[in-house]
């Protein structure tokens, strides 16, 4: 495409404006405010600095130039699978008045029902609201680093957003569809890279971490899986728990 294409230029902007990587990036920069709970998919995220970026996507979008700023807006949310309740919980090293020797295999298939009242019956126990609050803990500050190492991406790529605009002002023109390609691709590509090594596995060792320390604990129907029936039991056991934090 020539430099001077307008209307080519123009597409490509809004093309860029409505990607969704951009909208999944703005969306998960920051946390909403409230600490993510026990089991619980991580909720969406808001960007303060989303002003500041929304500010810089409206220049461009003015200038003859793609709108690379668009791209990088949507890559603030953790991977999608990561919204998956079966995904998101919270871990903690258990006090040693915890650990006492537990028959899991007595109790790992009941049913919710069943496992309600032997749940009634451990929240007596002040250590084990405790640990509870603990594993919670963990997991805030798991994703509160992610957050931030995310947030860290999105800035270096904005950087170099600002710089390419310098440059092409400077000699009176504006970003090529070249540069503006190779910025989006290269964005897309460390972000899909940090997804993949860095936050999936740091969320599936989480639940592992969990679950084993919940056997210990003896609550009913936790047990290191993957099934997706036994997380979905697992859930709806941790948003009980969660009432007694």
């Amino acid at each position: 495409m020539d430099a001077n294409d307008t209307q080519g230029i123009q597409a490509l902007l809004e093309q860029l404006q409505h990607s969704q990587a951009w909208k999944d990036a703005v969306a998960s920069s920051y946390p909403d405010g409230s600490p993510q709970h026990i089991l619980d998919a991580p909720q969406s995220y808001s960007a303060p600095q989303a002003t500041s970026v929304a500010a810089l996507l409206s220049q461009l979008q003015n200038e003859p130039h793609p709108n690379i700023v668009d791209t990088l807006q949507n890559h603030h949310h953790l991977p999608a699978s990561q919204n998956d309740a079966s995904e998101s919980s919270f871990s903690m090293t258990l006090p040693a008045s915890n650990t006492s020797v537990y028959r899991v295999d007595e109790h790992r298939y009941l049913t919710f029902q069943q496992a309600l009242p032997l749940i009634a019956r451990k929240s007596a126990s002040p250590s084990f609201a405790e640990a509870l609050k603990a594993m919670k803990q963990e997991q805030e500050t798991l994703e509160i680093k992610l957050s931030d190492e995310r947030k860290a991406i999105l800035s270096k790529y904005e950087t170099r957003v600002n710089v390419a605009k310098t440059k092409a002002s400077m000699i009176g023109s504006g970003i090529s569809r070249h540069e503006a390609n190779m910025l989006v691709d290269a964005f897309e590509k460390e972000l899909k890279r940090f997804d993949v090594e860095r936050v999936l596995p740091a969320w599936d060792g989480l639940v592992l971490q969990q679950q084993e320390a919940l056997v210990q604990m003896g609550v009913p129907t936790m047990f290191a899986t993957t099934e997706l029936s036994e997380r979905e039991k697992q859930q709806k056991i941790m948003q009980v728990l969660e009432g007694l934090i």
